[in-house]
């Protein structure tokens, strides 16, 4: 049942982000990553005013996750219904959130490489020096950002059982996490109200997590950590729920073959 849950995660994978067409792999999780991250550094450094822009990288390489956690997760049920499919695994006898579940594993490791590449390029690009600081640590704060992000892309998902306009529920998800996670702008510079919404969104912890280890901070990082995957348990709950409501709206809407 294990090395079944890892095949088809892996197989889902490839064909879900063109994989079998490595061109299309480099230029949507590395070329353009790469140039995103430079360009909200830039207009961080300018911005700001500042030279000392290793809370910007270190922001927007985890943010670079939504590559994955939401795009890549947010299209599995409506790249079903493209390629013909959805009908076939929504009758299937198997457990459809075990199907779903399995299929987003995969965007949580291509999304820890992605988040890498943009902790390198930053290195690169703009010389900022994470040497000395507790890596183990700041890996562990990766994975969990990259698991909290996947599980809020579940619900996003399951709204692919119900409309065709994945397109504008993903690019403006993907929006809000940049604005309200702490990426590009201090929580605590935020609207009174906006920052209420960050402390429920995925992300806003681990970002914070990893500036602190970035500044050599380490007091109250496994709080956020911890605080970080109740809420991905919180969301992948609420997944879970949505899947199964969206499913029976499907079902007896007949949008599964909406096209």
């Amino acid at each position: 049942m294990i090395s079944r849950f890892f095949r088809q995660s892996v197989i889902s994978f490839k064909a879900l982000f063109g994989w079998l067409d490595p061109k299309i792999y480099i230029l949507v999780k590395v070329i353009n990553p790469i140039f995103q991250l430079i360009f909200f550094c830039l207009l961080a450094k300018y911005t700001y005013n500042t030279n000392d822009i290793k809370p910007w990288v270190i922001g927007n390489s985890i943010i670079l996750c939504t590559y994955n956690c939401i795009f890549g997760v947010g299209t599995i049920l409506s790249n079903d219904r493209r390629f013909g499919t959805l009908k076939l695994v929504t009758a299937s006898p198997t457990n459809k959130f075990y199907i779903f579940i399995s299929r987003a594993f995969m965007h949580i490791i291509d999304a820890f490489f992605t988040v890498s590449i943009g902790f390198i390029a930053g290195a690169l690009v703009f010389g900022v020096n994470l040497t000395g600081i507790n890596i183990s640590l700041l890996v562990l704060t990766i994975l969990t950002a990259m698991i909290s992000a996947t599980c809020f892309g579940l619900i996003i998902a399951s709204l692919g059982l119900v409309t065709r306009d994945m397109n504008l529920i993903m690019n403006s998800t993907a929006m809000v996490l940049m604005l309200l996670s702490g990426a590009n702008i201090s929580i605590n510079n935020l609207p009174k109200v906006l920052q209420k919404i960050s402390y429920y969104m995925p992300l806003s912890r681990s970002i914070q997590a990893a500036k602190l280890i970035g500044d050599g901070i380490y007091t109250g990082i496994y709080s956020l950590i911890g605080q970080e995957l109740l809420i991905a348990v919180i969301y992948a709950l609420i997944g879970f729920i949505m899947f199964k409501i969206t499913e029976r709206l499907a079902l007896k809407t007949g949008s599964l073959e909406a096209y």
